[in-house]
């Protein structure tokens, strides 16, 4: 039982980290409240390194996620027939104050990831992030994914393999 709730604490601490750099992904684009594809992002500013590898398993660049986020940005305005060039440059915005905020998708990827099941002791990874978001089927995320030429769920299952590969180097 101890160890549940030490594994719990820590969950909440990487929780915590996800929340704060994906609110300044969001803030740096211009937008106040972080949705699944800054919490992609935050997920490669993890330490555990899992969320890259999940890319590199399937021969994908993340270095190329952020500009890719942009352009299904500016695609979903287009389809909206609005040019994206009329809205700015996306200048940053300050991270708000008061209770956190995060666009509504965010509560089905926070319980997706609470449900995941997880063995005695394995944490909470970037893997783990990456495995939910990309097996999306709709949003920014995965127009992002989609524009960078990667399958979603062949993403997530990199993501499942590094998290396996992840428990067995940790036994």
């Amino acid at each position: 039982m101890l160890q549940r709730l030490k594994q719990r604490i820590a969950d909440m601490r990487t929780i915590k980290t996800l929340c704060a750099a994906a609110e300044r992904h969001a803030n740096a684009a211009g937008e106040r409240e972080p949705g699944p594809e800054h919490f992609l992002l935050a997920a490669m500013d993890l330490p555990d390194g899992l969320a890259a590898r999940a890319f590199a398993r399937i021969g994908a660049d993340p270095a190329r996620l952020q500009a890719a986020i942009g352009a299904a940005h500016a695609g979903a305005l287009a389809a909206a027939g609005i040019d994206p060039a009329l809205l700015g440059d996306d200048a940053p915005v300050p991270t708000a104050s008061g209770p956190y905020q995060a666009k509504g998708s965010m509560a089905a990827v926070m319980r997706q990831l609470a449900g995941m099941p997880r063995g005695a002791g394995e944490p909470l990874t970037g893997a783990h992030v990456v495995a939910v978001i990309a097996a999306g089927s709709h949003g920014t995320a995965i127009r992002a994914l989609r524009a960078m030429d990667v399958d979603g769920p062949a993403l997530a299952g990199a993501a499942h393999a590094e998290i396996a590969a992840a428990s067995r180097r940790a036994a």
